[in-house]
C-alpha cells in the first residue's frame, strides 16, 4: 500500500504530466477507490495549479506546504477548521497565490462566509477538474478559465466560461446558466454537455451529451434561443450572429475530458486543432491540399511524436519542428507539408 506522503508527491507529478505509465495506472486505481481519495486529489491539484500559475520553479516548497496541511488534517476532527486555517496559512505564505486562499474559503461555515468569486484556470496543454458548490462537476480543457461564486444564491446558478469545459450538472429546481462569449448562454436544470468558447476562434460550440439545454445568443441586438436534444451541437458564429444546429458524434467531441483523442472521419484541420490544445503546439499548414484529408483514429497516452509518426506512415504527411530563437515563445511551432 502506498503511504500518504508518497501518494501526495505522486499526485503532484501526475497532475504535472510527469508520471510513468505504471505510476499513472497506480494513481488512477487509487482515485477510483474512494470519494475521500478523490477529494484529497482535488485539493492537491488545486495547490499544484496555483504553483503553476505563479511560475514557482521549485516544487520543494509546494510539497513542504502540502505536507504541513496533511499533518494538521490528521489531528482531531473537532478542531478541523482551526487546523485547516493554520495549515493553509503556511501554504499561502509560501505560495502567495489567491487561488489557494480561495480553495480554503470553501471549507468555512457557509452560513458565516461572504460570497466570493472563485476562478480556476488551466495552463496550455493541461486539463483540470473542479466541483462547484452545488456538486456540479466541471472538467476544464487547455487554456480555459471558469468563474463561479463560492455558493449559489437566488433562483439561478450562474458561472462564466472562456475556453472549453465539460459540465455534469446536478439537477435541482434552480436553473444552471453558463455564460460564454458575446453574451451567449447555455441554460439547463441537470444534464451533461460540452462548451467550447475560445476568444480567438470567434465561435461558441455547445454539444449535448444527455438531457436537454437551451442555447441563447445575440443577433441584430435581439436574443434568440435554440432548444437542443442529445447528440446535437450548436455552432454560434459571433461575427455573423448566426447558429448552425447539427448532429455529431458526442464521444468524438468530448473524448478530451477522458484523456483521449478520437477522430472519426475528422477533417485534418480539426485534427490539428485538437493536437494543438492537447500538446500546446502550433501547426503551420504549408500544403493547402491537406485540408481535404480526413482521419479516423484513437489516441490515448501516446506522445505527440508517436502520433505524428502515425500520420507520416499512413498518409505520407510530414512534420518539421521549427527552431525558434525567441526563448519567450510559448508554443513549439510545427510545419506540416
Amino acid at each position: 500500500m502506498v503511504e500518504r506522503e508518497e501518494m501526495d508527491n505522486l499526485l503532484l507529478r501526475y497532475y504535472e504530466g510527469e508520471t510513468t505509465d505504471d505510476e499513472t495506472l497506480l494513481v488512477e486505481e487509487w482515485l477510483v477507490a474512494s470519494e475521500e481519495n478523490r477529494r484529497v486529489a482535488r485539493q492537491i491539484q488545486t495547490i499544484g495549479l496555483a504553483a503553476d500559475v505563479a511560475e514557482i520553479s521549485s516544487k520543494l516548497d509546494v510539497r513542504k506546504a502540502l505536507g504541513g496541511v496533511h499533518r494538521k488534517m490528521r489531528q482531531k476532527k473537532s478542531s478541523r477548521y482551526q487546523v485547516l486555517f493554520r495549515g493553509m496559512q503556511r501554504a499561502a505564505a509560501i505560495l502567495f497565490i489567491p487561488v489557494v486562499i480561495s480553495w480554503f474559503i470553501l471549507y468555512l461555515d457557509k452560513d458565516e462566509q461572504e460570497i466570493q468569486m472563485m476562478e480556476v484556470k488551466t495552463n496550455p496543454g493541461m486539463t483540470a477538474s473542479v466541483e462547484l458548490p452545488d456538486g456540479t462537476e466541471v472538467t476544464l480543457n487547455s487554456s480555459s478559465r471558469l468563474r463561479y461564486p463560492s455558493r449559489f444564491v437566488g433562483d439561478k446558478r450562474e458561472v462564466h466560461l472562456v475556453g472549453e469545459a465539460f459540465f455534469s450538472v446536478v439537477k435541482n429546481d434552480r436553473q444552471f446558466v453558463v455564460g460564454t462569449l458575446n453574451h451567449s448562454e447555455v441554460t439547463v436544470h441537470g444534464t451533461e454537455f460540452n462548451v467550447e468558447a475560445y476568444g480567438e476562434d470567434g465561435v461558441v460550440q455547445t454539444t449535448l451529451a444527455s438531457g436537454s439545454v437551451c442555447f441563447s445568443f445575440m443577433s441584430n441586438g435581439r436574443r434568440n434561443q435554440v432548444e437542443m436534444q442529445p447528440g446535437q451541437q450548436v455552432v454560434y458564429d459571433i461575427e455573423q450572429g448566426k447558429v448552425t444546429l447539427k448532429r455529431v458524434n458526442v464521444d468524438v467531441e468530448t473524448s478530451w475530458k477522458d484523456g483521449r483523442l478520437i477522430f472519426k472521419n475528422t477533417p485534418f484541420e480539426k485534427v490539428l486543432k485538437s493536437l494543438n490544445k492537447r500538446y500546446n503546439v502550433e501547426f503551420v499548414l504549408k500544403n493547402a491540399s491537406l485540408k481535404q484529408n480526413s482521419f479516423t483514429a484513437t489516441f490515448t497516452k501516446q506522445r505527440l511524436e508517436r502520433i505524428l509518426e502515425n500520420f507520416r506512415i499512413s498518409s505520407n504527411i510530414h512534420f518539421k519542428y521549427v527552431e525558434n530563437a525567441d526563448i519567450n515563445t510559448e508554443r513549439q511551432i510545427i510545419e506540416v507539408y
